[in-house]
């Protein structure tokens, strides 16, 4: 009788525990607390051991409801499984991280959040989280072919080598600073992003600004040397442009970063 009695007593148990938490309300559960781990940079492995108790009863369905949530919905989920696990035994470098001669930083996830520049090509600003728990900040640039940008920064490398063997460089710790260049395909490629940076337009912009002259000062000149800018031929643009090069000091460069110096000596 006992054991009659406790079987069904589990039987009863185990049921009402089934209809508590349903496959859709578990799975939409999980699916929020996990994504909200991952987007709060938890360990992705903690993520995966989560799930697998999730895949064992989708495997298993033993109830009419739970088999109708198999079919429409267990492909897609496994799907989402294996994508996940091939990430998580993936073990893919941070872009241009890369050292023979340190231990491999790994890319821990992506951060969900892209800022799109309002710049020519609209890059996006990406950030990774590596494994060594540093966030690398990338610029994922479209219509752009960085292959001769890769091409340079080899060659930076290869000029800072030979000034580290230099006795008076290394004294002095001359060395051009580089930064990762990663192309995906012809026109599309990675480019490590620094922030409290500005590019040399940005810092011309800035100077003129301050000194209360016009952005396109130089083109300013150039229409009222040939007001019908938009018709000339390229030789006539040359001349033109060189007109308005006459005109101008072109010290925008010099002059901004004597103001940006801390002092004389530097």
């Amino acid at each position: 009788m006992y054991p009659e009695l406790v079987e069904q007593t589990e039987l009863v148990s185990r049921e009402l525990i089934r209809i508590t938490l349903l496959f859709p309300e578990m799975w939409m559960k999980s699916i929020d607390s996990l994504a909200a781990k991952y987007s709060g940079g938890h360990d992705i492995s903690e993520i995966v051991r989560e799930l697998q108790s999730h895949y064992k009863r989708l495997y298993n369905p033993e109830t009419l409801p739970e088999y109708r949530f198999v079919q429409e919905f267990g492909k897609d989920l496994s799907i989402a499984y294996e994508s996940l696990l091939q990430f998580y035994k993936a073990r893919n470098p941070v872009p241009g991280s890369y050292n023979p001669d340190s231990n491999l930083t790994t890319i821990q996830l992506f951060k969900p959040d892209i800022e799109v520049h309002r710049t020519a090509q609209l890059p996006r600003q990406m950030c990774i989280q590596g494994s060594d728990g540093n966030e690398y900040t990338f610029l994922l640039k479209g219509l752009d072919d960085l292959r001769l940008d890769e091409r340079v920064m080899q060659l930076f490398g290869l000029i800072n080598s030979l000034l580290s063997k230099d006795s008076e460089t290394a004294r002095r710790s001359l060395a051009i600073e580089r930064f990762p260049v990663v192309p995906l395909s012809s026109n599309s490629g990675l480019i490590g992003f620094y922030s409290n940076t500005n590019s040399l337009n940005q810092i011309v912009i800035e100077n003129r600004k301050a000194v209360n002259q016009p952005n396109r000062l130089e083109l300013n000149y150039a229409c009222q040397f040939t007001p019908n800018w938009t018709t000339l031929t390229t030789m006539q643009k040359v001349e033109s442009f060189e007109y308005a090069l006459s005109n101008t000091p072109g010290n925008d460069l010099h002059r901004a970063m004597w103001y940006k110096s801390p002092n004389a000596e530097v």
